[in-house]
């Protein structure tokens, strides 16, 4: 039964250690349930040998059973028909047959008890095949689910991420082209470019000169009539 125990024990664990870790339900639910089909037929296997097993051990014990009754009712007889040494034989005999009846009655005890042992694991690992079958559809269709809205999930959350990213590039673009518009246009209100002056201060430092001119002539005029 050690076998059987340890089948079961294995069993037990393999479908805890499976729903403990739930990963790619898709590939690992068809394979425990392959491997748990096997169990069921090792554990079939198993029980069938100890039935068989048990019968073997019945017939014998009835073989030893009927030779008892045998070489009682031979030693009667034979106290009857006056032939003490033959009834001495047959009650000699007797006696070893019970010893061995003993031992016979013993063997048939634990032939049942590992038979039953053995049925009541096969059914019990049975049952938790039919359990695994009956939640198959559910849990991989669960995990399905939860795959689809994992995928769902990427798709929606990643080009928001990308979006934001991409925005964020062209913001900061922008912002380095306002700065080299403003610089440049700084250079060109201090004067700072290069090249000729524009036609506005061109036409500003003529009138400027003229005005000046002007002055000078207005100065030496009137130095020249006080003289």
């Amino acid at each position: 039964m050690s076998v059987l125990k340890r089948i079961h024990r294995l069993t037990v664990s393999r479908i805890e250690n499976f729903l403990a870790t739930v990963e790619d339900p898709e590939v690992l639910f068809p394979q425990l349930i392959r491997e748990m089909e096997g169990q069921v037929r090792s554990a079939t296997e198993a029980e069938a040998k100890a039935l068989a097993n048990l019968k073997a051990t019945q017939r014998s014990l009835d073989d030893v059973q009927e030779k008892l009754e045998r070489m009682g009712q031979g030693a009667e007889l034979a106290i009857t028909s006056g032939d003490e040494s033959t009834a001495r034989e047959a009650v000699e005999a007797q006696i070893k047959l019970e010893s061995v009846l003993k031992t016979k009655t013993e063997a048939l005890e634990r032939a049942k008890e590992t038979c039953e042992q053995a049925k009541t694991a096969r059914e019990d690992i049975q049952r938790q095949l039919e359990t695994l079958r009956d939640k198959k559809d559910e849990v991989l269709t669960r995990a399905r689910v939860a795959k689809s809205r994992q995928k769902v999930e990427k798709t929606l959350l990643g080009p928001v991420s990308s979006s934001a990213s991409i925005l964020d590039a062209v913001a900061n673009l922008e912002s380095r082209i306002e700065e080299a518009e403003a610089h440049i246009e700084v250079r060109r209100e201090m004067g700072h470019g290069i090249g000729k002056p524009s036609l506005d201060k061109r036409l500003g430092d003529l009138a400027q000169m003229s005005e000046i001119e002007k002055r000078l002539a207005a100065l030496k005029q009137k130095a020249a009539g006080t003289v």
